[in-house]
């Protein structure tokens, strides 16, 4: 893992403002007069900044170790909690990715009749849908909203907590039957192993956020905390796990291995001392961001001669199958690179891998 300095975001947040201005011109001047020099030129950048944003992700200091100062008195548990940061670049480069496919329609039909207005319509609604479904699949508001009771509790000064030492990282597979005959279905589960008192306590969270943490405070005693209305939460409790040196992270524990220390015994007095996030890190993944960013050159490249003739410019069926085959590229990719993240691990911590699988099928 590698740090996030101030030129890997200026250069993503770039790359993704000129594919976004890109994509806008061709609703905003749909009309405009071919060569569309306007849009190319936004690719063109778009281009330029994201090889600039991998060569300095891979220029950028590693993440390393937090080192923890002389041994003294024991901190006691902080008032104030951060809330995990949201992945504002990841969540944009994917509604751009999801948007694309209507923009190419929109690109195709050009000053099309009724037929061409009664594609985009359905593409439309397509899109929508997409987006809806995509925002169910990775809303985290239930988990933030877990978060936030704990955030509160602390705020008060209400919260149980007990001294751990962070353990190694852990990616649980767990593979059961699924819904079709034949088919199986894994479900991946990835947490760090927290120890106290010769037992052994899970916090789960995202898998880069379970890595830059076991990295960064690994063998680190701290506070593991709980909300004191965890009576009034269902299923997994938040929690968040506080080093002495101050970095935090948060995620969800199970409530049976927790109970044994919400019995109101475990409540340290807490103080306004200041905690932090963990560092923000950036990463570049040829197995990940290589399909993505080749489906979206690919996708410029076959759309080229229909920004430079313009769509009323080609005969309509070539016109169609390039934007066709252009949309094709930005969904089939992508969709690689989805899945090389989702196998893979974040680099740098030494990952413990487990399989489970359902007494059924065991």
């Amino acid at each position: 893992m590698r740090r996030s300095t101030l030129i890997t975001r200026a250069l993503g947040g770039a790359a993704l403002a000129c594919a976004a201005v890109a994509l806008s011109l061709v609703f905003l001047r749909y009309d405009a007069p071919a060569p569309r020099w306007d849009i190319l030129s936004a690719l063109g950048a778009a281009l330029v900044t994201a090889g600039g944003w991998a060569l300095a992700v891979r220029a950028a200091p590693r993440l390393g170790p937090d080192v923890p100062s002389a041994p003294g008195q024991v901190p006691p548990p902080p008032r104030r909690l951060p809330l995990p940061a949201r992945q504002a670049g990841r969540t944009t480069g994917a509604v751009l990715l999801l948007l694309t496919p209507l923009v190419l329609t929109r690109l195709a039909a050009g000053s099309g009749g009724v037929l061409s207005g009664v594609v985009i319509i359905l593409v439309l609604v397509l899109t929508v849908k997409t987006l809806l479904f995509a925002r169910r699949q990775v809303s985290q508001a239930a988990v933030r909203a877990k978060l936030r009771v704990l955030v509160d509790d602390a705020a008060r000064g209400e919260l149980h907590a007990v001294r751990v030492r962070i353990g190694e990282p852990v990616r649980m597979r767990y593979s059961e039957r699924g819904s079709k005959p034949g088919e199986l279905k894994v479900t991946q589960y990835h947490w760090l192993v927290l120890r106290a008192d010769g037992r052994e306590l899970k916090l789960a969270a995202p898998p880069g956020e379970v890595g830059r943490a076991a990295l960064r405070l690994g063998g680190q005693d701290g506070w593991l905390c709980w909300p004191e209305r965890w009576k009034l939460i269902e299923d997994e409790l938040p929690a968040a796990f506080v080093a002495d040196t101050g970095e935090v992270i948060m995620g969800l524990a199970d409530p049976d291995e927790a109970r044994p220390y919400l019995d109101g015994t475990h409540r340290p007095a807490a103080s306004r001392r200041p905690v932090r996030r963990l560092p923000r890190t950036t990463a570049f993944a040829a197995a990940v961001h290589g399909p993505i960013v080749g489906g979206a050159l690919l996708a410029a490249l076959i759309t080229s001669p229909v920004l430079y003739f313009g769509p009323d410019g080609m005969p309509w069926a070539l016109d169609w199958l390039l934007c066709a085959l252009a949309a094709a590229a930005v969904v089939v990719f992508p969709l690689r690179g989805a899945g090389a993240a989702s196998q893979g691990l974040p680099e740098g911590a030494s990952w413990s891998v487990r399989e489970e699988y359902d007494p059924s099928i065991a």
